[in-house]
């Protein structure tokens, strides 16, 4: 994993974060924005990263 790879998935989740805190604004979600906004992030890479399709792929390679 090479410097711009790492800057692409801080940019990446930056923007994930940003996403979510302008969708929960956008439905006018009540209580802590940024609070909410962290547990939806936390559980959506837990989500990502478990997911038995993507598991595969990086094992396999096949996204390459």
């Amino acid at each position: 994993m090479n410097t711009k790879e790492i800057i692409y998935g801080i940019i990446a989740e930056g923007s994930l974060l940003g996403f979510l805190y302008y969708a929960q604004v956008l439905l006018k979600v009540e209580g802590n924005l940024l609070i909410s906004t962290i547990v939806l992030w936390v559980l959506l890479n837990l989500a990502i990263v478990f997911c038995p399709i993507v598991r595969k792929c990086y094992h396999c390679n096949c996204g390459k």
